[in-house]
Formats: structure tokens, C-alpha cells, sequence
């Protein structure tokens, strides 16, 4: 009767609890709770007569079951969340090894890329700034020889040209949105570094009207070779803006492009124009060796302005870096327009220019092309390169100025500019000697 009033009251009185899932940092209890909650299920399981020995037998047999079946459970439990979690943070640690790895491996292939797309784009704008550098100043110059006046007119034209990069920044955004989708951004360009590129914009707007001062008074092969000071001016802003660092191949360089220029300088005075006196023709030397300094700034300015950006300086921003600098640039000189009433010059000077109304707006046309690619040219070879390199190709391209000059303006070629070229062609080979013996020496290092 005992047994089976036993089996029926716990039959009837036993509810199934499922034992709840305690908190903690692997979810399961304390001692104290352990303790706890077996009492609970042998208190629910069985009630527990005093007076009867053989629910005293039961009671310990139950609470020795119970002990044992929950510390199995527990030990399961246990062991199941242990083996998942040491197996979720593997998994986890091979996924993040696996992303690392295909991260490093797509970083390797956009570093191949940039490295092959770097030297592209080095030699394209190098060819940028070649055509710029000498189709701009022979245009300018036939410009003033044709019946042109106005100094800030010309000036004007020389970042006029900014509205042509608006047509690569579209092939760029429309790239870009294809593979990134409705998150593509518009711009590139921060608020810090658009203040900084219309600071360095106003400079070059000034630079931009010293240079159209220089050619309105001088032969284009003079004011080419008196631009080639620039070098000099470039090496020493560049070593106190951006540390750059010289071998004595490329001191050598900037030594002998520097004499060529100061020998020039003093014999400026055979090569003086017949219309024009000496103080104008002094004027224009000055003037252009102002342009060829303030440049020299410029250029390393430029140079510190990529490195000092807390933003990745792509090809993209560098365009719009130059779209920016272009327009400020181009503001400044439409000031100087304003002031002096050149925009109602401009239909005069179109009646009266030698060469026709048609072939004069041609002029203004492709005056405003070639000046935008020699400036878009030469920032773009600071990006790739340097500021110094960008200044080593504008001294460089002298002999194909000058030779230019000699054939389209019949300009006299006195000994000087002989002198002067002979050693811009010098200091030109020096320095790309001195480029290759330590690329050399560097492939012998990293072989080694």
C-alpha cells in the first residue's frame, strides 16, 4: 500500500518542470543555487513524511537520484556551450584569418595596379605638362605679337581652361557610381583641403599674371630659359616644405640649370626687343624670374598640401584639387579684368587682331587648353612623383622651346642662350643619372 500510495501520490502530484537556464557567464548556477533548486525538485517530487521510514528510505534515494541526474545535466550543459563557443571563436578566428588574407591578397593586386597605374598616369601627365609648358607660352606669345594688349586677359586664360575637367570628373563619378551604387559620393575633396587649394589658387592666379607680364615684354626663348630658375626655386622649397632629400647628382642639376639662367640674365640686354626700352625689358625679367619663384613655391606647397591631408589622395581628387585651384585662380585674375575693363576690350581687340576676329577667339581658345594641361600636368606629376620632378621637366623642355621659338617668331639664337641650353641639358642628364644609379642601387638592395 505504501509503494503504490507512493507511486500514486507521485504520479498525481509530480508537475514536469523543465529546470530553467540561470545567468551567469556560461549560463549555468551557483553552489548555493545548486543546492537550492535540488531541494526544490525533491520537495516538489516528493513530500516528505516524518513519521514514515520508508519515505525517509525514498526521500534520500530521490535526492541522491536528483544530485546525480543534475550534475549530468549540468556537466552536458556545460561542456555543449563550452564546445560552442570555443568553436563559434574558431570559426570566427578563421573567418577573420580568411578576410585577412583575401585583404591582403586584393591589397597586393590594388598596390600592382596602383604601381603600373601610377606609371601611367606619370607619363601621361608628363605629356600633359610638355605640351602645356611649350604650346602655352608660344600661343601667348603670338597672342601679344598679333595685336593683343591686356596683360590680365592673358593671364586669365592661363586657368581659364578649368571647366574641361568637369568632363573626366563625370567618366570618374559615373565609374564609380556604377560599381558602388546610390552611395557613390559626388566629391572627394574635404572642406580643409578646398580652403587650402583656394589659398594656393590665389597664388597662382598672381603667378599667373607675373608670367603674361614677363611674355607680353620678352622673346619667348628668354622668358623660357629665365623660367628655368624655377628649378632652383623648387629644389629649396621643396627641401624646407617637404624634407626632400638631394644627391649630389641632383645638386649638380639644379647647379648648372641655375647658371644657365643667371648667364642669361646678364646678357639680357642683346636680345632686348627694338619697340622696347631697357627699363620695360628689365621689367619683363624681373617679372618672369617673380613667376618662376612663386611657382617654385607653389609646386612643393601643392606637394605638402597631398601629404599633410588626412584623406587618400586618388587621381579623382587631384582633379578636383585642380578644378578648385584653377577657379580661384581664375576669380583672382577676373578681379584684375573688372578693375582694368578688359571685358570690354576683348570685341576691339577681336576686330583688330592681325590674324582675324575668328582665328583671335582661336587663340584665346587654345591658350586656355594648353595652360590647363600644363598646370593639370604638373600637379599631377608632384602626385605621382614629386615636386621637385615636376620642376626638373619644365627645365628639361628649354632646347624644345626654344628651338619652337627659332622656327615659328624667327628669334635671334645668340651664344648665350647656346651657353645657357648646353648646361640645362647638362644638368638634365645629371639628374635622371642620378635617378638611375640609385633606382639601381636600390634593386641591388632589395635583391640582397
Amino acid at each position: 500500500m505504501g509503494k503504490a500510495h507512493f507511486k500514486r501520490s507521485h504520479k498525481n502530484n509530480s508537475p514536469k518542470r523543465k529546470i530553467a537556464r540561470p545567468g551567469g557567464p556560461f549560463g549555468w548556477l551557483s553552489t548555493l543555487q545548486y543546492y537550492k533548486r535540488i531541494s526544490e525538485l525533491i520537495a516538489i517530487r516528493v513530500p516528505l513524511s516524518e513519521g514514515s521510514f520508508c519515505s525517509r528510505q525514498l526521500h534520500a534515494r530521490l535526492v541522491l537520484k536528483a544530485a546525480v541526474s543534475f550534475y549530468l545535466e549540468l556537466a552536458r550543459r556545460s561542456f555543449s556551450v563550452h564546445f560552442s563557443i570555443h568553436h563559434t571563436q574558431g570559426d570566427t578566428e578563421l573567418a577573420k584569418m580568411e578576410t585577412d588574407i583575401s585583404n591582403n591578397q586584393e591589397s597586393g593586386e590594388e598596390e600592382k595596379m596602383s604601381k603600373s597605374l601610377k606609371k601611367f598616369l606619370l607619363i601621361l601627365n608628363g605629356a600633359m605638362l610638355a605640351i602645356g609648358n611649350c604650346g602655352g607660352p608660344l600661343v601667348l606669345r603670338l597672342y601679344f605679337l598679333k595685336g593683343g594688349k591686356s596683360v590680365w586677359t592673358s593671364s586669365f586664360l592661363q586657368t581659364a581652361g578649368w571647366p574641361f575637367i568637369i568632363f573626366p570628373l563625370i567618366i570618374s563619378y559615373s565609374y564609380r557610381r556604377k560599381k558602388k551604387g546610390s552611395r557613390t559620393e559626388l566629391f572627394y575633396i574635404s572642406p580643409h583641403l578646398f580652403l587650402a587649394c583656394a589659398v594656393i589658387g590665389v597664388l597662382t592666379g598672381l603667378d599667373d599674371f607675373l608670367s603674361a607680364y614677363g611674355v607680353s615684354l620678352l622673346p619667348v626663348s628668354t622668358s623660357a630659359l629665365i623660367i628655368a630658375t624655377q628649378l632652383g626655386f623648387t629644389a629649396g622649397f621643396a627641401y624646407i616644405l617637404v624634407k626632400q632629400k638631394f644627391t649630389h647628382f641632383t645638386v649638380n642639376a639644379i647647379f648648372l640649370l641655375s647658371i644657365g639662367a643667371v648667364i642669361l640674365v646678364l646678357h639680357a640686354s642683346s636680345d632686348r626687343p627694338a619697340h622696347e626700352t631697357n627699363k620695360q625689358y628689365f621689367i619683363g625679367v624681373f617679372m618672369t624670374l617673380g613667376a618662376s619663384a612663386l611657382y617654385g613655391f607653389v609646386l612643393p606647397l601643392i606637394e605638402l598640401t597631398y601629404k599633410k591631408t588626412k584623406q587618400t589622395i586618388t587621381y579623382t581628387l587631384v582633379m578636383e584639387m585642380q578644378m578648385v585651384l584653377s577657379f580661384f585662380a581664375t576669380a583672382f585674375c577676373t578681379i584684375g579684368m573688372l578693375l582694368h575693363k578688359d571685358f570690354v576690350a576683348i570685341p576691339r581687340e577681336a576686330r583688330e587682331f592681325e590674324l582675324g576676329r575668328a582665328k583671335y577667339y582661336l587663340v584665346l581658345v587654345f591658350t586656355a587648353v594648353f595652360w590647363q594641361c600644363s598646370f593639370m600636368g604638373a600637379i599631377g606629376v608632384v602626385f605621382c612623383h614629386s615636386s621637385l620632378l615636376s620642376g626638373i621637366i619644365i627645365a628639361t623642355l628649354l632646347p624644345v622651346t626654344e628651338t619652337l621659338a627659332v622656327l615659328f617668331y624667327h628669334e635671334k639664337f645668340r651664344v648665350e642662350k647656346g651657353i645657357s641650353l648646353g648646361l640645362s641639358l647638362w644638368g638634365f642628364i645629371s639628374y635622371f643619372y642620378g635617378e638611375l644609379q640609385q633606382n639601381k642601387r636600390l634593386r641591388i638592395r632589395l635583391q640582397n
